[in-house]
């Protein structure tokens, strides 16, 4: 951009000297008649044929002519020489100009335009007051005043997207548990957070979704809590906070179609819902957060399968039961605690599948619920 501007600078000064030159050969010698510049065209040839023949004629009427082009630039410097200064202009000019010079040193990103669009409205708001009071000219108050509205409109529109968002200690840990990892800003998760439907409480031994009764219409995040995933009558997982409900639902099924399994609570719940179908919607044009989604969610059925797989390895070498000697897994605690006052339920179905004899049924196991994966 600066070559472009030095060059055009430079085209402006020839055209400028090429304009002084034609105009001092016509002050010297008046303007050349039809016969006169016949003439001028013989002899220029005949200078021609001169030229050709010595060399040291050549050098000389190059010599000459630059001496004449030295002359006419050295005038043409004389005619643009300021004789006489003005006085320096009002202190609102000089500040005006002093915050455009500050808006040139804006850095790059969202903060930097801010800042660049702050100096321009200081600047612009200077120069209208410097005009309005001082140079008492209409049209140069009126332009800077528009440039003044124009640049606080955008310093408006530019803090209200960088205000502070803030969710409830609820949502919060949500967001640093799983999305900010993943470079997820506040106003990206503001954004799916929008789809929500609803935080709903569960209580003990209450039923979220019934096997081939219930449709699969949201996304579900368990908050707090802990809910046993069975399918029948049989455990096949346990679902710990931070961590989906139907997330293997995501992937491939319609929300026309029905839970293959029963959910129920092991202890009071609150479970976060999202709207499945508004929640595409809103995240299907953005890549990121479809890529976000796709890993968090994937991650999760992981994890699930990897308890599954625990679950049927230790009851299978156990033959189907629970190993006496846990001193090599302290740091391991059971996910089953049988509460005192506990009657008999889902605790006592996940108890009794435990102790089953068939190695070939799902089981739960000591699942270590401490998540070692590295952050991506």
């Amino acid at each position: 951009m600066k070559f472009w501007w030095l060059l055009l600078v430079v085209l402006c000064v020839l055209s400028q000297v090429l304009a002084d030159d034609n105009s001092t050969i016509e002050e010297d010698y008046g303007p050349l008649n039809e016969d006169e510049e016949a003439d001028a065209t013989e002899d220029d040839l005949h200078l021609e044929n001169q030229d050709e023949e010595s060399d040291g004629d050549s050098y000389h009427n190059w010599f000459n002519s630059s001496k004449y082009n030295i002359s006419v630039i050295a005038t043409w410097l004389q005619n643009i020489h300021c004789v006489k200064w003005a006085p320096p202009n009002h202190m609102y000019f000089q500040m005006a100009n002093t915050f455009f010079f500050l808006s040139y040193l804006a850095p790059n990103g969202t903060y930097g335009i801010l800042y660049l669009r702050c100096t321009l409205l200081v600047g612009c708001a200077l120069f209208a007051l410097w005009g309005w009071t001082v140079l008492c000219s209409l049209d140069a108050f009126l332009w800077n005043a528009n440039f003044v509205a124009i640049n606080f409109v955008h310093v408006c529109v530019l803090l209200y997207y960088l205000r502070p968002i803030k969710f409830s200690r609820e949502i919060e840990e949500v967001y640093m548990a799983l999305f900010y990892p993943l470079k997820v800003s506040r106003h990206q998760f503001k954004k799916v957070l929008d789809c929500m439907k609803e935080i709903r409480s569960l209580r003990y031994q209450e039923v979220y979704a019934h096997e081939k009764s219930t449709k699969v219409d949201s996304l579900s995040l368990v908050l707090s809590g802990k809910l046993v995933v069975s399918q029948n009558g049989r455990a096949l997982h346990i679902v710990f906070p931070h961590q989906f409900l139907d997330s293997p639902e995501w992937f491939g099924v319609s929300t026309d179609e029905y839970f293959q399994v029963s959910i129920t609570a092991m202890e009071e719940a609150r479970v976060l819902l999202w709207h499945r179908d508004k929640l595409k919607l809103s995240i299907i044009t953005d890549q990121f957060l479809q890529a976000v989604f796709d890993h968090i969610l994937g991650r999760d059925v992981v994890k699930k399968l990897m308890q599954v797989s625990v679950s049927e390895t230790m009851a299978a070498s156990n033959n189907g039961n629970l190993p006496n000697n846990f001193d090599d897994a302290e740091d391991k605690p059971m996910l089953l605690i049988k509460k005192p006052g506990d009657g008999p339920g889902i605790s006592a179905l996940i108890n009794r599948q435990i102790q089953a004899a068939d190695p070939n049924a799902w089981r739960l196991g000591r699942i270590e619920e401490t998540d070692h994966e590295t952050t991506v």
